[in-house]
């Protein structure tokens, strides 16, 4: 609450005195005055000012989507404040909902952009204590200025049945995140289903085969994908001609003055980032848990938010903000999951993969054990949830490229539409240790085999696994020229994994310069790796 005007204050605080003599000489409790503290409360009570448990020294662990990580300035200066630390851990929305559902790890709280995922699993009632939201933005559509104009957009909005026959025809090329990895790309998944529906309610499962054949023509316009918001921004903000504009959220949109906002007019859904405490964790967690929620919505911190991030908190003026209709969510689990099966199984492009994979004499033993696990885990057709859509699927090619002194080995497998993964098992466990490392050697091959397979209909990638530095010729300056020297594989990203003693700097030189990322695996966690980097596949 903003402070009243100062005669109005004086007033009160008359008021307020003349009160707590009437109640010192009935002997009732002690009074202060509006926003000053009494001398005997202590500053790490909770955070209403009771007598709850002091918050001083304790520690709020959040499971959080990475859309959060620009908050980290903004929670270093509440963690000094309020006396607590905050540990954050990053996961997907849809994979951290999950998690937290099936109880795993040891959280007190999580912070995602939406629980309405969360909102359609039983264990909602049972698991969660209380949920705040602190901040607002809603998926939009950032079209670059040039093609918003000769589009018409920059003055009026399309609805979602123009933006889909923009795609199919070839006018429009997007980028949009993982609707299985990323809040921002399942939203916008949603948000184009729902209004394609046409039924102005929330889209059900029956509505998903009806869109089916829309969502197909809309997916022949993606020409970028990602596994989160951010690297999606990142790499549209290397190469922004290479596509027309991006699906993402309202702030990421308007940090970039080269893109023009448009929502469209059917409506757009709206993350309002609850900040939501676990059931059971305890009178000190629940304390420092109200502090922080008190903190971040307090009305200077709501005007910082606002400044630093550009999404709308209660410091947004209407001028501030444009109006949009809210699409309504899907209340049944099965919907969203008959959305996404038929997102990576039947609509969009199929994911055309290198996977370089090292197989030297360093991989022996447990580190080859522990390859063969995470590749074993992308042919899981066991797998639950989101899960099992990271598996490969129907109409994807997956060409293997094992390599150490020299390519050992090539196989080329295409996915059935029965979703059979027996081969690419097969081959996995086939898979034996030997030779020295050629990393940059056996990369111009695998860039060469993906561009002779890379088309407008599929999605192409290579996926770079060692677990040691390069060790053959050519080394990674004489890679550099030859990249530079080829164009026709220019475009194509390279995926690193760090793991063993691969060199992290020539990794993020690499990736840096063929559009890719490095996904750290130092810690031993392949599995985790491979998964995550499925998102961007």
């Amino acid at each position: 609450m903003r402070p009243a005007p100062a005669p109005r204050r004086r007033a009160l605080v008359v008021l307020l005195a003349l009160l707590c003599a009437i109640a010192s000489a009935l002997a009732l409790p002690a009074c202060s005055a509006p926003d000053e503290p009494a001398d005997d409360v202590p500053a790490t009570q909770g955070a209403s000012g009771g007598d709850g448990p002091s918050v001083d020294g304790a520690t709020l662990r959040v499971l959080a989507g990475s859309e959060v990580k620009d908050m980290e300035g903004i929670l270093e200066d509440a963690q000094d404040e309020l006396g607590i630390t905050v540990e954050l851990e990053y996961m997907g929305t849809l994979d951290g909902t999950e998690a937290v559902m099936a109880g795993e790890g040891d959280y007190d709280a999580t912070w995602f952009p939406s629980n309405a995922y969360m909102s359609l699993f039983d264990e909602k009632g049972s698991l969660v204590s209380q949920e705040t939201s602190i901040m607002r933005t809603p998926v939009v559509l950032g079209v670059r200025a040039d093609r918003a104009a000769e589009l018409g957009w920059d003055e009026r909005s399309p609805t979602w049945a123009e933006v889909v026959d923009a795609a199919a025809s070839g006018e429009f090329r997007y980028g949009m995140s993982s609707p299985v990895s990323s809040n921002s790309g399942f939203s916008a998944l949603v948000e184009l289903a729902t209004a394609l529906s046409g039924t102005g309610a929330a889209i059900t499962a029956d509505d998903v085969e009806t869109v089916a054949a829309d969502l197909t023509r809309f997916a022949q316009g993606q020409a970028l994908t990602s596994g989160s918001s951010g690297w999606l921004m990142d790499a549209y903000g290397n190469d922004p001609s290479a596509v027309d504009g991006v699906f993402n959220y309202e702030s990421l949109v308007l940090a970039d003055p080269g893109l023009v906002e448009v929502i469209p007019q059917d409506g757009v859904i709206t993350a309002d980032y609850p900040l939501t405490l676990l059931s059971g964790r305890g009178d000190r967690a629940e304390a420092a848990y109200r502090a922080l929620v008190d903190y971040l919505r307090r009305d200077d911190v709501q005007r910082r938010i606002a400044d630093e991030t550009l999404r709308r908190t209660d410091a947004t003026t209407a001028d501030d903000a444009t109006e949009a209709f809210e699409i309504p969510f899907p209340n049944r689990l099965e919907t969203v999951r008959a959305l996404l099966s038929s997102w990576v199984s039947d609509v969009r492009k199929p994911a055309n993969m290198v996977f370089q994979i090292d197989t030297s004499g360093s991989m022996e033993g447990s580190r080859l054990d522990a390859l063969k696990a995470a590749l074993g885990s992308l042919t899981d057709t066991g797998a639950e949830g989101t899960g099992s859509l990271l598996t490969f699927q129907p109409r994807e090619t997956v060409h293997f490229v094992e390599f150490a002194t020299s390519v050992k080995d090539e196989r080329d497998i295409t996915v059935g539409e029965d979703g059979n993964l027996s081969d690419v098992g097969d081959y996995v466990r086939g898979l034996v240790a030997s030779g020295s490392t050629a990393i940059y050697g056996t990369l111009e091959r695998s860039l060469e085999l993906a561009a002779r397979t890379r088309s407008d209909a599929n999605v192409t990638s290579v996926v770079l696994f060692s677990d040691g530095e390069n060790l053959e010729s050519p080394d990674l300056a004489a890679f550099r020229s030859w990249y530079e020297a080829t164009p026709e594989v220019h475009g194509i990203p390279v995926y690193a994994i760090l793991f063993g003693e691969a060199s992290r700097d020539e990794m993020e030189q690499l990736v840096e310069l063929t559009g890719g990322r490095v996904f750290d695996a130092a810690d031993g966690d392949l599995t985790a790796a491979f998964k995550e980097i499925r998102g961007y596949l």
